[in-house]
């Protein structure tokens, strides 16, 4: 019998597209008194050798930024899901990255697997020649959440926007608990199966990628512990995963995911935006999922993104 969640618990964290334009709450500002705790970053880390790798939380006092932080945590964990932080454009990639950071360290601790941050450029690779992760590329990535690897699953995701993309990249967030009852409305035996567990490929660097490595990496797409609906999803890493071992997904669970697919990509599901220079967004890697526009870059200008994963 499957776990499945109770559907009075899920409305309570569920949204349409429509119902969160209409929220404020999602949307936050850099503090109006920032000038002096950027300065005092930029002035703690001229002493550094290397300030990401030596920056922690208690390092340069930032009290209005550490109470953003806060303010953010709390609407990541028991609000909507997803922030949006609107920020100031004009400063240079190292002094954004070192405040997303200290932002990242007010919440929890990082999750260095990738290193404490991570670069998200097109590299010009694919990730569908070799086994890379899609933020390498400039394809548009499939609404999904962070980490295919069974052992490593952030709580919350941050991206900080370097520089944007000078066509396309725009940003998507999607509500897993709006996704989860529409399908339980229109195709619960559909629901049913997304519950079961699901081989993904291995792609974290460093990872072996042996078969029985692969076969090991399996869990559900939604699940239902202590009271919490969870997802894990990004189809092509299941596809390969499958591949990979020989065990091709049936045609009941292929006709599953296509219906995730479609309430993922349903208009009425996802919102929107384009980020600028100095935004940042955080989100519950349990409970939302998250996409980019397909984009196209410049000699002049690269879209250039740093990521965050929070434990």
């Amino acid at each position: 019998m499957i776990d499945m969640a109770p559907a009075e618990v899920v409305r309570a964290q569920a949204w349409t597209a429509a119902e969160m334009t209409t929220k404020s709450n999602w949307k936050f500002s850099w503090p109006t008194q920032w000038q002096a705790e950027i300065k005092a970053l930029q002035e703690w880390a001229l002493n550094q050798e290397d300030p990401i790798q030596a920056l922690q939380k208690d390092s340069v006092s930032t009290p209005q930024f550490d109470q953003l932080a806060q303010q953010i945590k709390y609407e990541v964990q028991e609000g909507n899901g997803a922030t949006w932080i609107q920020g100031v454009e004009g400063f240079d990639q190292k002094i954004l990255n070192l405040l997303f950071l200290k932002i990242s360290l007010a919440m929890g601790k990082t999750i260095d697997t990738y290193g404490r941050l991570y670069g998200i450029l097109d590299t010009g690779r694919s990730y569908k020649d070799e086994a890379i992760p899609v933020s390498q590329t400039n394809a548009a990535t499939g609404v999904h959440t962070d980490s295919s690897q069974r052992a490593i699953q952030p709580n919350i995701l941050g991206l900080c926007c370097i520089t944007p993309a000078i066509e396309g990249g725009k940003s998507k967030v999607v509500s897993a608990a709006q996704v989860h009852e529409n399908l339980r409305e229109n195709t619960p035996q559909k629901l049913e199966l997304l519950y079961d567990n699901y081989i993904r490929d291995l792609v974290t660097p460093g990872s072996d990628k042996a078969t029985q490595n692969v076969l090991n990496n399996y869990f559900p797409i939604f699940s239902y512990t202590n009271g919490k609906l969870s997802i894990r999803y990004m189809r092509y890493w299941i596809e390969k995963g499958h591949q990979r071992v020989g065990n091709p997904l049936t045609k009941e669970a292929l006709q599953a995911l296509d219906f995730l697919d479609g309430e993922l990509n349903n208009e009425e599901n996802v919102v929107s935006f384009y980020m600028n220079s100095g935004d940042m967004i955080f989100i519950d890697n349990t409970r939302i999922l998250h996409d980019r526009d397909e984009f196209i870059d410049t000699p002049g200008q690269k879209r250039i993104y740093t990521r965050v994963w929070i434990d």
